[in-house]
């Protein structure tokens, strides 16, 4: 676990120095529509879990969330979860292994020309993250963690705050 806080604080920290312009060149947003588009495509395959929440189901998430916040750290994780406008969570381990090798090579399609902020090799799995940071590198717009090996996909669509985010890994590694 704290192998993956230290990469995360990394990207934090890249993103906080701002993206040099050469290394932002030619590189885009990942559209969340066309993610959306093929998560739900998979979804109904066996063996793909899929938990998406948008708008409304944020507002909910959120209120139940902020009621039931009692330590700092969960106040800190209600701060971020204001800023995000979708949540996809899509962990498809146990689908068949031709569908999970096509799922793979399409989000890789999809992310061939996002900004990959980190990529991480070890023990024969990639971690790969996306985002975008602002110029001024005080917030990361659109966070995606694609570790195909491991049959996860996370994104968090929205701007979340690379300040608040680095606080909170630095509880947690606490």
């Amino acid at each position: 676990m704290k192998k993956w806080i230290s990469v995360v604080l990394l990207v934090i920290f890249t993103a906080e120095m701002g993206m040099p312009e050469a290394m932002a060149a030619g590189r885009k947003k990942v559209n969340s529509g066309t993610v959306a588009d093929l998560v739900r495509e998979y979804n109904l395959y066996q063996g793909f879990d899929v938990v998406s929440i948008g708008g409304l189901g944020l507002g909910l998430v959120r209120m139940i969330a902020k009621a039931s916040a009692e330590t700092p750290e969960e106040r800190a994780v209600m701060g971020i979860l204001d800023s995000l406008r979708k949540v996809i969570v899509v962990e498809y381990e146990e689908a068949e292994s031709s569908r999970k090798d096509s799922f793979n090579r399409k989000v890789s399609v999809l992310l061939d020309d996002a900004e990959k902020m980190v990529e991480v090799k070890e023990d024969g799995e990639t971690l790969n993250i996306y985002g975008t940071s602002s110029s001024d590198g005080e917030f990361i717009d659109d966070l995606i963690v694609f570790i195909p090996e491991d049959c996860t996909l996370v994104c968090l669509f929205g701007r979340v705050s690379a300040e608040k985010v680095a606080d909170i890994l630095q509880m947690a590694d606490e």
